[in-house]
């Protein structure tokens, strides 16, 4: 994967986005339908359920050629409208013309406006109740394709902690309609995955990551106060299953650059890819240039080709 930056785009827009420092909620209900700061949600029902997400397009979008998606799913405790500014992908797409996808999750604990996801074994209140979010990404995909030209060879996942675990939720569920997904700080929490078809995976993690550790382990004492207890899995695990199921070779390619480490698994069934991005001393926060200097975004949709 080369480095594409695109921090000249973006570097208005970025802001930390992080499990356990959240700004202030959103006016948004429990199943994270409302009305955003600056734009109204769009809505797709799901089970009886209204459910939310911001979505961007390019001008015209409607008389485009099919266009690429990304969807980005933001964290325990965040928004769409967070994973937004966390990590500039709307300026990137209306100036590269793809579709952004920031869906909400539903209320994640007692404070109103922080959502999550049910990644499996997290995160809070969607987790416990069996919160069917797979469901929501499918009938929300479905509703973008049929308002506007989609390539279906082209839908991307991205998601960041409790976003990223449920990409690879998705990545088990629905590995017959994602190409590709990335995950940062997250972890393959599925305690079942069928993994129906070989997909491209990034994944990007700090070793100093203490709410998703690295070295995966129970999330640390003020995270599960918030939002229950769990146990992740290792990088190097979620990696291995993936790896095998890719049908990848067993050693990486590797190349570090300064505190980043990136590791390629090549031959790979259907001519899939797996990247691993290993930041050193990176915490539980989106990677850009003012913080760990490597810009996550840009390097994401450099990944996917879309940049």
């Amino acid at each position: 994967m080369s480095r594409r930056a695109a921090t000249a785009l973006i570097g208005g827009l970025l802001a930390v986005f992080v499990v356990t420092g959240c700004t202030a909620p959103i006016d948004a209900g429990a199943t994270g339908t409302g009305t955003a700061t600056t734009t109204p949600l769009e809505t797709v029902e799901v089970g009886g359920v209204s459910r939310g997400y911001l979505l961007r397009t390019p001008d015209d979008a409607e008389d485009r050629e099919p266009m690429p998606v990304v969807v980005m799913i933001h964290g325990a405790g965040g928004n769409g409208e967070r994973a937004e500014a966390a990590t500039g992908l709307t300026a990137i797409a209306e100036t590269n013309g793809f579709i952004a996808a920031y869906p909400y999750g539903t209320q994640a604990a007692n404070i109103p406006g922080e959502f999550s996801w049910n990644a499996g074994v997290c995160c809070g209140v969607p987790a416990r109740s069996g919160v069917d979010d797979v469901a929501f990404i499918t009938a929300m995909l479905d509703q973008i394709a049929a308002t506007y030209p989609v390539d279906p060879e082209q839908i991307y996942i991205g998601g960041f902690s409790n976003g990223g675990m449920l990409s690879y939720r998705l990545a088990c569920e629905l590995g017959d309609r994602i190409a590709g997904i990335a995950v940062v700080s997250g972890a393959l929490n599925v305690p079942e995955c069928a993994a129906p078809d070989p997909i491209d995976l990034l994944v990007i993690h700090g070793t100093a990551d203490l709410v998703v550790p690295y070295a995966g382990g129970e999330t640390a004492a003020r995270t599960a106060a918030r939002f229950g207890t769990w146990t992740n899995t290792s990088v190097a695990d979620s990696v291995d299953f993936w790896r095998e199921r890719d049908g990848c070779e067993r050693r990486p390619t590797t190349i570090t650059e300064e505190s980043v480490t990136t590791e390629t698994y090549l031959d790979c069934d259907g001519g899939s890819r797996i990247e691993v991005v290993t930041i050193s001393e990176g915490g539980h926060e989106w990677p850009q240039p003012t913080n760990l200097a490597y810009d996550a975004t840009s390097e994401i949709l450099g990944f996917f080709g879309l940049v």
